[in-house]
């Protein structure tokens, strides 16, 4: 059996050459296996596993994974963690003071929004360009961090709204490539059973973003050593030799291709396929129409008497109880989606938490008398616990498209820029500051996209099965859709794995 490596030889300081590949024979340096079905942990791993799924594999699997996230999946978080905080203390210092020491009385506050978006935009599909054009992840991702953390430091020196605008965007053009590019890692590095509930995870470190202030410095440097690229080309100093080649043959066994380079032949047959634009569909809707980002102007908007309710401490206090729970939901949700192994349903599941909140905001929206404090809070807060909505279309989209990991990324960039491309406008028309808590149309566009979604998820549904069935693609195992030859090498494969790992000496836990 033999399974795709890099050949070192090929790697040069512009980075990686995809397509440039070699065999390399399997017995000689993979000796070890998926776990087995039916395979029972020890009692104190089995419960663990309920927890974390690592921790309900055999032992040469759990500590290849558990390798994986310590050094990747963690790292991951912590980028992201650190972004999302940066995007939370514009919120935060907006009504800590910001607006009366800046004279912002206007829309300045959508307006930093706008012009950091409008940098994300610019940045997020050439982002996925590059990194599929043969730059390698660990270089470009950790050059963007330190060129973030620069126009952050820069912004603290600012003493009016004109200079934030400038640096603003390009912190979104610098941040624009975090996000789709550790997805595209991520996705291409675990498994169905590992999958839905990492992507949850990474999203919703932006949830645990929110709930601290100030940003940690330097992390940038890390990334150098700690993102891995990808499975087939992989550098990354904590993977021995079969490691890289166990990564490979995890992917192969569910399915999916490995990335290859970019060529103009392949962007112009993404574009032109249904693909990206199925996907947006589900991807945009919930986002377009989320109101989580205006809680506290609705808390500062609060009075009693003459006197506001609450002080500028719990403004900032107060919606962070909207992030944990978005927290316990991406965690609970996810852990249910990967058991299952299947997104939709609990797509839809997520989506509605945000339809119930946005009827009763409009609601209360059109007889500001007739509904109380106490249900307003209560719409405000459900809105979080549909978080896990799009990282589970992420899932869902890098396990439908598997078969191609360009189009993986590229999709992915596409779908931030629209995103990005429509927060621009779209919060100054439907949630403009002036107007806060009460917006003409910013509930009624909520309920609107959150209908929109429903169908989008249905459309996807539909085409992605349409699509199998008119290539004549089967089911493996895992769920996934394979060629129907690939169906049959994937279990002659596993049939000789399992050969091995009785006739050869097999990669003891010590040697990961």
């Amino acid at each position: 059996m033999t399974v795709l490596s890099y050949n070192e030889d090929s790697i040069g300081i512009g980075g990686p050459v995809f397509n440039d590949l070699v065999e390399t024979n399997c017995s000689e340096k993979i000796r070890y296996t998926f776990t087995p079905k039916g395979y029972k942990p020890a009692k104190g791993y089995r419960i663990l596993s309920y927890i974390w799924d690592a921790f309900g594999k055999a032992p040469e699997e759990r500590q290849f994974v558990m390798r994986l996230d310590f050094f990747m999946f963690i790292y991951s978080l912590v980028s992201y963690i650190i972004k999302i905080i940066d995007q939370s203390n514009i919120s935060n210092a907006f009504v800590s003071g910001m607006q009366t020491d800046l004279k912002l009385y206007g829309q300045q506050r959508n307006l930093f929004t706008t012009f950091f978006n409008m940098g994300y935009l610019a940045g997020s599909l050439p982002g996925q360009i590059i990194i599929t054009s043969g730059v390698r992840p660990s270089y470009y991702i950790p050059t963007c961090e330190l060129l973030w953390a620069t126009f952050v430091m820069c912004i603290a020196a600012c003493n009016s709204a004109t200079p934030i605008y400038g640096l603003r965007f390009l912190e979104g053009l610098a941040e624009s490539a975090i996000f789709p590019s550790f997805n595209l890692i991520i996705g291409s590095w675990y498994t169905p059973s590992e999958l839905g509930k990492r992507m949850c995870l990474f999203e919703m470190s932006a949830q645990a973003a929110s709930m601290f202030s100030g940003y940690i410095q330097a992390v940038a440097i890390a990334g150098f050593f700690q993102v891995p690229d990808f499975p087939n080309n992989t550098r990354a100093w904590y993977f021995k030799q079969h490691h890289r080649n166990y990564a490979v043959q995890r992917m192969e066994m569910v399915g999916r291709k490995p990335i290859k380079r970019l060529t103009v032949k392949e962007f112009s047959k993404i574009f032109t396929s249904w693909r990206p634009y199925l996907f947006l569909w589900p991807y945009n809707m919930i986002s377009f129409g989320s109101y989580t980002g205006y809680f506290n102007l609705w808390l500062q908007s609060l009075k009693n008497g003459a006197a506001r309710r609450y002080s500028i401490a719990q403004l900032n206090i107060i919606p962070t109880g909207g992030n944990a729970i978005g927290l316990v939901m991406a965690y609970l949700v996810s852990s249910l989606s990967d058991f299952s192994r299947i997104r939709w349903p609990w797509m839809i599941f997520a989506a509605t938490f945000s339809l119930v909140g946005s009827i009763i905001l409009e609601i209360w929206n059109q007889y500001p008398g007739k509904v109380n404090d106490q249900v307003v809070m209560f719409a405000q807060l459900i809105a979080f616990a549909s978080s896990p909505h799009q990282p589970l279309c992420i899932a869902w989209m890098a396990e439908s498209f598997q078969d191609s990991a360009t189009t993986r990324g590229l999709v992915l960039g596409f779908g931030n820029t629209i995103n990005y491309a429509m927060s621009a406008w779209m919060p100054l028309v439907l949630f403009p500051t002036p107007e806060a808590p009460h917006y003409k149309y910013g509930y009624k566009a909520a309920i609107g996209f959150c209908c929109g979604d429903y169908l989008g998820i249905a459309a996807f549904w539909w085409v992605i099965r349409w699509d199998r069935k008119r290539k004549g693609m089967v089911l493996n195992e895992y769920g996934l859709a394979v060629e129907r030859d690939n169906l049959y090498e994937e279990e002659d494969e596993i049939q000789n794995l399992e050969m091995t790992m009785k006739s050869g000496p097999e990669v003891t836990a010590a040697e990961l």
